[in-house]
């Protein structure tokens, strides 16, 4: 069930990629081009195959999920400010770019590194979850790594929440509406991944649910916004539909 999870999010990831090559090749909204290359790129290193493929050329310590954590936090980052753009959110974009933003990313990349460097990381897996069975301390710190890397991912989702429900109420069109329901659900499943890192073993399906179920939620709500922007003529008010500009 979990591969189904990581072969499906990525299908749904390469799928919207490939839709909005011809844009990002006249130029139209680069942004969400590279937000869609990074999901998939993040989306590829969380199948087991080219996981263990790359990390083994890394030394086999697992560097390659230090380096996806990296990667998401670039993808949340630029999702987060095109969203907010998007929306005319100002307080959201205040947020996500400003100081608490800034202070949320260096303090969840620093703690990220230090809860790596201080496991055992020997052996490649894929979502580091073989990790635990590296020894009690392992066991101890995996979930606070998890927690780490999910806590700024679900800091930027939090801040566009207000937006992308007012979306949903309002009288936009039903596209622009859908779009903002189905990324509402991707930043609700990304704030619950975090306290979602600490439970049990047994519960790691749901667990990778969640984490997945986050990121399908996030990459069609902008396939959305980009096709209602295609569907009809952007109106003069900011919030109704993403503006036609170059990211």
């Amino acid at each position: 069930m979990i591969a189904t999870l990581q072969w499906g999010t990525l299908i749904i990831c390469s799928v919207v990629l490939l839709l909005r090559v011809p844009d990002a090749i006249q130029g139209r909204n680069r942004a969400v081009f590279w937000i869609l290359v990074l999901a998939t790129l993040c989306s590829l290193l969380s199948v087991p195959g080219p996981y263990e493929a790359i990390d083994a050329a890394l030394g086999g310590w697992n560097l390659t999920h230090l380096i996806l954590r990296f990667l998401v936090f670039a993808a949340v980052l630029l999702v987060g400010l095109r969203v907010a753009t998007g929306l005319a959110d100002e307080r959201g974009y205040r947020l996500i770019a400003g100081p608490a933003g800034r202070w949320a990313l260096a303090v969840s990349a620093a703690a990220v590194a230090v809860f790596f460097f201080l496991m055992d990381t020997r052996g490649s897996s894929a979502g580091m979850l073989d990790i635990t069975d590296n020894g009690g301390r392992n066991a101890v710190l995996a979930p606070f790594y998890a927690a780490a890397g999910r806590a700024y991912p679900a800091f930027v989702s939090l801040a566009l929440l207000p937006a992308l429900l007012a979306t949903t109420r309002s009288q936009l069109p039903r596209l622009v509406r859908a779009a903002a329901l189905l990324t509402c659900l991707g930043a609700l499943a990304t704030a619950c991944s975090v306290p979602a890192s600490f439970a049990p073993a047994a519960w790691v399906l749901p667990q990778q649910t969640v984490n997945y179920l986050a990121v399908v939620g996030y990459v069609l709500g902008l396939g959305l916004f980009w096709a209602s922007g295609l569907a009809a003529k952007p109106p003069s008010n900011a919030r109704a539909t993403f503006r036609k500009n170059k990211g």
